[in-house]
């Protein structure tokens, strides 16, 4: 009804007040109905009927219904989501690592404590069966602790990884929902002729629910489809055609989840390109927190492992026998290799921790390519060198790589080594007899008591029971004696009252000097050089004191004495195995001393302290991640009141249109009403 009579320009206004009326009823229904976009008509005056006397008017048409939306703002929107989300997962997961660190009861250091503890028991008194029991208790009570620590970041890894399966389940599904939702939407637009506005609220919808998963980009075609991209500019979505993203295992670590997305050509790993929504914070939890803490809970228990073993080497126990090592074996503690899985070479590695000092929290990868092993620190992703063969010894990270076995190397083969990651798995003690912790030192010296000097001989520090002066049968081969033989030179004997022989330094030839370069003095004729020579005679001089082992001339037993004081000719100073030494602790406080000893981080720091840290790290980031969270969340809150104020409904504004429309729609059927009387009464004149 295209005419510019009454009749026909009321029908189009009703009708245009009609459909006014029913798009602010839609409105008002879905106000509370999540990512809706308020809608409004747009109307525009008909085409008017030309005639000889103008343009008639024709009444007003519906040029479309149309949502009112701000690109801009959704996606601002959609940032703050996946950001939020992100960071949301990140606090979750990391408060648990905190709380766990940091209980009083489950964290490792009132184990610490108690373990040390004992070991100060036993060094105070070290013929106690009871102390020696409490410390072999408190020993495994410390094992179960690194243990259930160790377990415990293991379940939250695999929690992780559940997780993560489960969040790339939902961004398939909804993957597919947006492909299919494009097509939807172009069918919809060419049998309408306009935007279906409620089916591109539903597609924001899912675009939204997605960036709380991950982080995407979006990009509209020409013709309405949208696309969707992730990562590093991975096409989730083109159009209808839609990629999937899988969780695989780690051609390294079957234990270790990786991101794969599935492309058409092939399949690609994009774990490090992936960030935001809850898939990007839970890996930045398992990348920046669960594996760093699991390596320095790691790298503690090796320190411990290999410093406490070391020092209890160098006691003897109960049965007079050299102490063993007291915890895990070195060969447990060996760094772990794991080989890509398609690695083409039969190369087979292995590595040893030469360091403690030096050890990091991080891995490393160690790859093969063009002819160069390169060798990168996982942790911040630094070049640690190029080189032409196997890297041996990396002296900066404190360990050694090894070839075991192999011939070839392929281009492009790869290892990852992971230094201390299994510390804490494999810390445990190996003593589980009381007679075997090795409290005393194996040596023990005395002075004769029929001595007439005051010279006094230090107690000796044994640094080497490995030496073969040290044998595993109960006896320093040979034990030594030191006499005098006059107040300034001695003699070091053997085990049968034979003198040691040492051998002095030899002496370049001295040149002759005259009188004139001596200032009128005698002249001093030429010298020849002395070769090396053997003496038994060893200087001494009481203001200084001597260290007797190792000797002048580097004679070096394992061990350390020392010489003080004023001698007299004939005493005797005896250095001999430590048998039945059952009230000797000196080693026992070595032992204890390791509590507070600085073997960690460059010497800088001791076990305590480096747990302390990383339970301040910890706490630090969850401290760090919690504001970020609440601010993240205003920022959000006001990213969506903005979204809000441009698309949402507002009751009072639908309640004011609906009496305007309704008011139009009386008037139109009024002007109706009188085109309906005058046409009566035109009808009633022809009658």
């Amino acid at each position: 009804m295209a005419s510019g009579d009454l009749l026909g320009v009321s029908v189009s206004g009703a009708l245009a007040s009609q459909r006014a009326l029913a798009t602010t009823g839609h409105n008002i229904a879905n106000a509370n109905t999540e990512g809706y976009s308020r809608q409004r008509v747009d109307m525009g005056t008909r085409t008017p009927q030309l005639a000889g006397n103008g343009a008639i008017g024709t009444g007003v048409t519906v040029n479309n219904v149309e949502r009112v939306y701000d690109d801009f703002v959704a996606g601002e929107v959609r940032t703050n989501t996946s950001t939020d989300s992100s960071f949301r997962a990140n606090y979750e997961y990391t408060s648990q690592v905190d709380n766990l660190l940091s209980d009083p009861n489950a964290g490792l250091a009132p184990a610490l404590q108690s373990f040390f503890s004992a070991v100060n028991g036993v060094s105070e008194d070290p013929s106690s069966t009871s102390a020696r029991q409490v410390m072999l208790s408190e020993a495994q009570s410390l094992s179960d602790r690194f243990q259930y620590m160790h377990d415990r970041f293991d379940t939250l890894r695999e929690g992780a990884t559940a997780e993560m399966k489960s969040v790339v389940t939902d961004i398939n599904d909804l993957a597919e929902s947006i492909g299919k939702i494009n097509d939807t939407i172009i069918n919809a637009q060419e049998m309408s002729g306009q935007p279906p506005s409620d089916l591109l609220d539903q597609r924001d919808r899912m675009v939204q629910k997605l960036s709380e998963l991950v982080s995407v980009r979006v990009s509209e075609q020409d013709d309405g489809r949208l696309n969707v991209f992730i990562g590093n500019g991975q096409t989730l979505v083109v159009g209808s055609e839609v990629s999937e993203m899988a969780i695989e295992k780690s051609r390294f670590d079957p234990n270790h989840a990786e991101i794969v997305f599935k492309g058409n050509a092939s399949d690609s790993v994009i774990t490090k390109f992936i960030s935001g929504g809850r898939l990007g914070g839970i890996l930045e939890f398992r990348n920046g927190v669960l594996d760093p803490a699991q390596n320095e809970l790691g790298r503690i228990a090796v320190g411990i492992t290999k410093t406490f073993n070391e020092q209890h080497r160098l006691g003897m126990d109960l049965e007079s026998k050299l102490g063993e090592n007291f915890f895990t074996q070195a060969e447990e503690l060996a760094p772990n290799i794991l080989p890509n899985g398609r690695n083409q070479g039969d190369y087979k590695i292995s590595a040893e921790i030469t360091d403690i000092d030096k050890l990091t929290t991080s891995d490393y990868e160690l790859s093969h390519r063009d002819g160069k092993y390169r060798l990168v620190r996982m942790l911040d992703d630094k070049l640690l060198g190029e080189y032409d063969k196997l890297p041996g010894h990396i002296e900066s990270e404190g360990f050694r790589i090894n070839l075991e076995e192999g011939t070839r190397i392929a281009n492009g083969d790869s290892f990852v080594i992971r230094p201390t990651r299994h510390g804490g798995e494999v810390f445990s003690p190996l003593v589980k007899n009381t007679k075997h912790i090795a409290a005393a030192s194996p040596v023990r010296t005395e002075a004769l008591v029929s001595n007439q000097g005051d010279a006094e001989i230090s107690a000796a520090v044994v640094e080497d029971t490995g030496h073969t002066a040290f044998s595993r049968g109960n006896k320093l081969d040979p034990p030594f004696a030191i006499r005098f033989v006059d107040d300034t030179h001695y003699e070091i004997l053997d085990n049968s009252g034979n003198a040691i022989p040492i051998q002095k330094s030899a002496r370049p030839a001295q040149p002759a000097i005259s009188a004139n370069e001596k200032g009128g003095g005698p002249a001093t004729p030429a010298e020849p050089a002395q070769p090396p020579e053997l003496t038994t005679r060893i200087p001494y001089d009481p203001d200084k004191g001597a260290n007797v082992f190792p000797t002048p001339d580097g004679q070096d037993y394992g061990f350390r004495v020392r010489l003080t004081g004023n001698p007299k000719a004939g005493d005797v100073f005896r250095i001999e195995f430590n048998k039945d030494g059952i009230g000797d602790n000196r080693n026992a406080l070595e032992l204890a001393r390791l509590q507070s000893k600085p073997v960690l981080d460059n010497g800088s720091s001791d076990y305590s302290e480096v747990y302390s840290q990383l339970v301040s790290r910890v706490g630090s980031k969850t401290h760090e991640l919690e504001i970020n969270r609440d601010a993240q969340k205003l920022l959000l809150d006001q990213a969506i009141e903005r979204k809000q104020a441009v698309s949402g409904v507002n009751l009072d504004e639908e309640a004011a249109k609906m009496v305007q429309y309704q008011n139009l729609y009386q008037a139109n059927a009024r002007v109706m009403a009188t085109a309906n009387k005058l046409l009566e009464e035109l009808i009633n004149a022809f009658r």
